[in-house]
């Protein structure tokens, strides 16, 4: 149904001070800082996990070598979805409205889409411990305490016990990147970079991890804080719906955190020829997800 001139007949009062819209500031783009972005050509993206060899064996003077081969673990598929919405103003009502709130229309489309994106990247961030639908290659959640090794054993990247942000909370976090193993079960080097916090938790992070800080934070006996030479940063992330929720990454090169552009946002606009109503549209097409859940550490909080 297209916007008419009854729908919006208060913004034809020439005695109409002000027009409030929701024309709000919105937080510069979160989820290129988190995922790697990467584009596609096809329906859907797919990656397959393989343990590669394992360790040197010892070999007897004059006796044969032993032969490994790697070992094929589950594929992960990203299909990219498609989401659109648009918009349609009779021209009755695109001339008569003298505060121009129909020309904003287009701007607030934009603002849609980018909501849009951060959003559904964020339902991935909180499904981080029950799964859900946004699953890696092993079918574990993202932080888990069982992720199956393809040689036998597992891994586990949260706190058994979840737990608030805190010195102790963090040192053991990043204990646990740092002693991660392939599914090989060999040693990985990989060390937190990054602490995602929520707004609510940024005090605590900013205390915790300030470069001026040099006494650890929360005591009262002088003693060094161990974060200060580590290059350790935080992020606040607006996009968790639970507060307590904080993540450690390592480096993007080093975790497996993604997003695909099958289409980046098309914005386009047509008129009606029978109605003459103007007609905007958006269209995009993503996928996001992980295959695999080394360099990342969390907990849902306590």
């Amino acid at each position: 149904m297209a916007t008419t001139t009854a729908a919006f007949s208060h913004l034809l009062a020439p005695g109409l001070r002000k027009v409030f819209f929701d024309e709000y500031k919105t937080w510069p783009e979160e989820y290129s800082k988190i995922a790697t972005v990467e584009s596609s050509s096809r329906a859907y993206e797919e990656e397959l996990v393989t343990a590669g060899l394992g360790r040197f064996e010892r070999k007897p003077e004059g006796t044969s070598l032993i032969y490994d081969d790697p070992i094929q673990g589950d594929k992960k598929r990203y299909t990219h979805v498609t989401f659109a919405l648009g918009f349609r103003v009779s021209r009755e009502a695109w001339q008569d409205d003298l505060y121009s709130v129909m020309k904003k229309m287009s701007k607030e489309l934009a603002m849609s889409a980018r909501q849009t994106v951060e959003l559904e990247f964020g339902s991935m961030i909180d499904d981080a411990f029950a799964g859900g639908t946004h699953l890696g290659a092993d079918g574990k959640a993202l932080c888990a305490t069982d992720h199956p090794l393809l040689v036998g054993g597992t891994y586990q990247n949260r706190p058994t016990v979840h737990t608030d942000l805190g010195v102790g909370a963090l040192r053991s976090s990043l204990e646990r990147i740092e002693l991660m193993v392939s599914e090989r079960g060999l040693p990985i080097m990989t060390f937190g970079s990054t602490v995602i916090v929520s707004p609510t938790f940024q005090w605590v992070a900013k205390e915790m991890l300030s470069p001026k800080t040099e006494f650890a934070p929360y005591t009262d006996e002088n003693q060094i804080n161990a974060f200060r030479d580590m290059n350790l940063g935080y992020m606040v992330y607006h996009f968790m719906s639970d507060s307590d929720m904080w993540f450690t990454l390592a480096q993007k090169s080093e975790h497996d955190i993604k997003f695909f552009w099958r289409q980046k946002p098309l914005f386009e606009n047509g008129d009606d020829f029978d109605t003459k109503d103007a007609k905007f549209s958006g269209f995009m097409r993503f996928s996001y997800g992980f295959t695999d859940w080394r360099g990342v550490d969390g907990s849902s909080g306590g």
